[in-house]
Formats: C-alpha cells, structure tokens, sequence
C-alpha cells in the first residue's frame, strides 16, 4: 500500500514537472512572439511576424490571421500600397504573399457575431462558418481555433486567430491568460504600426489628390537616375501644368479648384503603368516620371493625356460641370550618355519646363517635347 503511495506521488510530481516545463516553454514562445511583434518595423512586418513566428514556435498551430475592422480599407491600402513605407526606412524582407493571406477585414457585425458581448477568447471546434470567415482560402478543414479579441479603448477592432488541424489542440478549458496578454500587445502594435503607417503615408503623398508629393518624386528620381547611369535604358520626365486655373479658383472658388484638381489626378492616372509615377509638384502643377520610354512613346503618351483632359467632363459640387484643358513639357533621357553641363535630373526639370513654358505660349491645351540632351 505505501509503495502504491509512492508511486502515486512520484506520477504525481513528474505531472507537475511536465505541467512546468509545458508553461515554461509556452510562456518562452509567446516572450519571443512578443520581441518579434514590438521589433516589427511596419504593418507588413507585423502581419508577417504573427502568421510565421507562430507557426514556428507552435508547430501545432497550422495558420494564423489577423483581422480588422477596416471599413475605409485604409489597413488594406496602406499594406498594399507599393509606396507604403518612408523610403529612408528599410524593411524587412516580408513574404508578400503571407501578408496578403493573413490580413482579413472584417465587419464590427461578423466580429460581434464571433465573440457575443463577452469580448473573452473564444477555443474550441472550428466551423465551416469560422473558417470561411476568419481562415478563407485555407486548403483544409480546420480541426480547433483559438480567437483572441483586440481591443482598443474599450472598442472590440479585431481579431488574433490561430487554428489547428488537430480538433483537440485548442481545448475550450484551456487557460487564456497568455493568449490575452498577447492579444493586448498586439493591439497595441498594431495601432502604433497604423499611426506610422499614416505619418508615413501623410508624408509621402499628397493629401488633396491621394497621388504622391514632391518629396517621394524627388526620392523615386534619384533612384532613376541611378539606374539610368548604370545603365541608359529612356526616361521619359513630364510636367503638367492646369491651363488658366487661377481663372477656376477666381469665377467658382477654391473648394471647386480643389475638387478639380482631385479630378485631374485621376485622369493624369488613369493609363500609367506600374512602374510610372504620378506626383503633384505644387499648386496646380503635376510631374510624371515613365521609366523606359523613349521620346516617341512619351510623346504620344502625352497627346493621349492631354486629349483625355480636354475631353473630361469635370463634375464639381454646386451642380457644376467644367471642361479644363492641360499643357505638358516632356524631357527624354534616351539610352545615349548625358551631354549637357547639368546632372541628369536637373537638365530634365529644366528642359520640361522650358517645353511646358512653350506649350503655354504657343496658345495652351498641347505638348511640347524637349531636344534630346
């Protein structure tokens, strides 16, 4: 009988011994979970971190997702946008892919719908609803779930969740101290990753037109440039200036030159490619860089332009409809070397804007291409 004691008593401390080390490299897990989430440096390192690092230290955990209330899709913009980032902040090398898979918008009412008025973790069997919801494209039927409400400032925002194949993993009367803990870390970087994210956004675009500012075209030229000296491949430089504008502000008021203006960045934005860019310069001047495009082709873009100006019906407010017609100055760097005294980007400036001052003067609504330098 006492040796049946003993036994009973060893089993039971090597349960506590096993119990132990179990919370000890859980809670191990989720310290380095948190050091990789507070040392993410953007949005997309901080999706990326929780959808590998979980996995990774879980191996039972087979995906995780984070899902938002984003009802203006400004999370989705900003982690999709190619210039998201200050271009002085070098990211980590994220798997764009991951990130695309692992951010879910969601509405505040499937988030309700999810966690009740409780706002308390939610373990246990996954459903094909949850799945499809919070886990959409997963190639499996998903065992157990462990979702974990964000909250910020009293206000249920989203949603950390981690799923199993294994239907037993996330038990409904597992402990959810931890998974709390890092749901509160979460939502704390994740609205500082926003709140970066916008100064970031704010600064390097324009806030009227939603296109970019001098500041990031200055930036993107340089690199160009660059690129353009290593290796002379066209470059095409336009600048655009909106013809008789003071004449809009003066007759219907800045509100509705502002809402031209908004307009024209549409249009001006309308058939460049992925690589072109299109930047507000100031006031009612726009620029427009086109990587490997030669003087035909820039020119021909550029009467394209400005024909679809001319031709586009301007809505504004007050029942207003206005036609505004555009003049540009284009500038070409072609595969040969660079001739002229001035740096590649200072001779593109000024040859655009001698052309755009030539289009004005030969009477407005036109192009004007410069020489080749």
């Amino acid at each position: 009988m006492f040796a049946d004691a003993g036994r009973g008593a060893d089993d039971e401390a090597a349960r506590l011994k096993h119990q132990i080390w179990q919370n000890e490299r859980i809670w191990s897990g989720f310290r380095r979970l948190e050091v990789s989430l507070i040392g993410a440096h953007s949005l997309r390192e901080l999706v990326s971190a929780l959808a590998t690092e979980f996995p990774r230290i879980f191996p039972k955990v087979d995906r995780v997702t984070l899902a938002c209330f984003d009802p203006e899709y400004e999370i989705t913009r900003m982690l999709n946008a190619p210039f998201e980032s200050d271009p002085t902040v070098r990211e980590r090398v994220v798997d764009e892919s991951v990130v695309g898979e692992s951010f879910i918008a969601v509405t505040q009412e499937s988030l309700r719908a999810v966690f009740g008025g409780m706002h308390r973790p939610r373990l246990g069997p996954s459903t094909p609803e949850i799945q499809a919801l919070l886990f959409p494209g997963y190639p499996q039927p998903l065992g157990s779930v462990a979702l974990a409400p964000l909250l910020l400032r009293g206000q249920l925002i989203g949603a950390l969740n981690q799923a199993s194949l294994d239907p037993r993993h996330f038990a409904p009367d597992t402990a959810t101290d931890l998974l709390e803990h890092l749901a509160a870390v979460t939502t704390m970087c994740l609205d500082n990753a926003v709140s970066r994210e916008r100064l970031r956004w704010y600064g390097l675009m324009d806030p009227l037109t939603g296109v970019a500012n001098r500041r990031l075209f200055e930036h993107r030229l340089g690199d160009e440039i660059e690129r353009w000296l290593r290796r002379p491949e066209p470059l095409a430089y336009m600048l655009v200036d909106v013809d008789h504008f003071k004449r809009v502000n003066d007759k219907y008021g800045h509100r509705i030159g502002d809402e031209v203006l908004q307009q024209m960045a549409e249009v001006l934005g309308r058939d460049l490619r992925g690589a072109d860019l299109l930047a507000r310069y100031g006031g009612e001047e726009f620029v427009m860089l086109l990587p490997n495009t030669t003087r035909s082709q820039a020119t021909a873009i550029a009467q394209r332009i400005c024909s679809n100006v001319a031709a586009h019906k301007f809505k504004v407010s007050k029942g207003h409809t206005l036609s505004v017609s555009i003049s540009i100055g284009v500038a070409c760097l072609d595969g040969a070397a660079h001739t002229a005294k001035q740096p590649p980007s200072m001779w593109l400036y000024e040859q655009a804007d001698e052309s755009l001052y030539a289009a004005k003067h030969a009477g407005r609504n036109r192009i004007s291409v410069a020489a080749a330098g």
